[in-house]
């Protein structure tokens, strides 16, 4: 072993991954580094998984030869921890919001990955007397990595429900309770969060019938991107004729990524009207009744869509989620929507034609919007004689119904998992 200025030639340096290795026999080539790691027979950690689409996307074996925490995946980890955190909280407040999940942040950081095995020296550093060693570039960029770093980023991707109180509580009612307060506020939550998830883990997550298809896509890119790259050095060393070969996934993935990226710029800037528009709305346009039906502004009877973003900002991806719960959704929209609310809006349930069809807002019982500082004293708090004079708060039936939903929902979920 040869020493130099407190580093060590990584060509002389025993290697933590072979261990009977001596420090002159370490392999400094990355082709045959791989080529290695190929041909050892990777054990089998667990049998096939019994549901088919869990057996097609998750991998069941296991390369522990391969590096997980190192200073690349540290490092785009907490990059792209930053930049989700701050873009998904930043746009959640638009009408139509932008979400970048982790698969972004497995996309980008591929190539990224790929670019600092590249750029970064490989050689190997000796600290606290030889007790450890640290490299900035510990080999290939490996499917371990790039895990982490998409956990790290996925971890963050989530808006923060407490952070719409604090935003409510300024905006609305005049009244910050300081940064300090705030950030501790979400990280209380945050933390509840995790300890009930990881309560619920035995349950809701270890049972193999636990699937959760909204993981699936995220375990079928990370073979894409990996295996294929073995799969492709394999068929050049066998010669295979491009005429013989068939089009890999990681090829299919890049060029369904190219039209997808082609067709946004249409609905996106060229043409917005594609990204939402209603036919039947443009038959009459000063028909109310009819706005109200179809109109996206109303119950969307008829209204075509053909943004991406649009489809997928509430109800996720209509290719992860099974067909038989996009069933589920789309009869529940159809009684809730298209039946119930039009019923109790045009028989004047609740004075509801004072109101707009569909709307989030708070009103009084004329059908103005409701001034809620015009019922609060100089704390902040209920004056019940100005409340009495003012009148109560109503809202829309749409809603009351999606409230009473949403609290059923909690229970149904309990209910049906079990």
């Amino acid at each position: 072993m040869t020493e130099n200025n407190g580093y060590t030639d990584e060509a002389t340096e025993t290697s933590p991954l072979l261990p009977s290795a001596k420090s002159s026999s370490i392999i400094d080539n990355e082709a045959e580094i791989s080529h290695l790691r190929e041909t050892i027979e990777l054990p089998d950690i667990a049998g096939e998984s019994p549901y088919e689409e869990v057996a097609a996307n998750v991998s069941n074996q296991d390369n522990p030869m391969l590096p997980c925490l190192t200073f690349r995946s540290c490092v785009l980890g907490l990059l792209f921890t930053c930049i989700l955190a701050f873009v998904n909280q930043f746009f959640t407040y638009r009408t139509i919001p932008i979400f970048l999940s982790m698969i972004v942040a497995q996309l980008l950081s591929y190539p990224m990955g790929k670019a600092m095995a590249l750029i970064l020296p490989r050689r190997t550093h000796i600290l606290f007397g030889g007790r450890w060693q640290f490299s900035f570039n510990p080999g290939p960029f490996s499917v371990k990595e790039h895990c982490i770093i998409s956990i790290m980023a996925n971890a963050a991707s989530g808006t923060s429900m407490a952070i719409q109180v604090i935003t409510i509580q300024r905006i609305f009612y005049k009244h910050s309770v300081g940064y300090i307060i705030s950030l501790l506020f979400v990280l209380s939550s945050h933390t509840i969060g995790y300890g009930m998830a990881g309560i619920m883990r035995k349950f809701v997550v270890r049972p193999a019938a636990m699937i959760w298809p909204g993981n699936l896509p995220t375990c079928a890119l990370f073979r894409v991107l990996h295996d294929d790259e073995n799969e492709e050095r394999q068929n050049n060393e066998t010669n295979m004729t491009t005429a013989s070969r068939r089009m890999s996934r990681v090829h299919f993935f890049y060029m369904i990524f190219f039209f997808q990226f082609l067709w946004y710029w249409i609905p996106g800037y060229i043409c917005p009207v594609l990204s939402l528009f209603s036919l039947l709305c443009y038959i009459d346009s000063t028909n109310i009744v009819l706005s109200q039906v179809t109109g996206a502004n109303g119950l969307g009877l008829g209204s075509f869509e053909l943004d991406w973003n649009a489809w997928i900002s509430f109800l996720d991806s209509p290719i992860v989620v099974p067909f038989w719960a996009q069933l589920n959704i789309l009869l529940g929209f159809v009684v809730l929507v298209w039946i119930i609310t039009p019923a109790a809006y045009y028989t004047n349930l609740w004075n509801s034609k004072a109101m707009p069809i569909v709307s989030n807002q708070v009103f009084t019982i004329e059908g103005y919007l409701y001034n809620v500082s015009a019922v609060l004293d100089s704390n902040l708090r209920l004056n019940e004689t100005a409340y009495n004079i003012y009148g109560q708060p109503r809202i829309t039936a749409i809603f009351a119904f999606n409230y009473a939903i949403g609290f059923a929902g909690t229970t149904c979920i309990l209910v049906h998992t079990c």
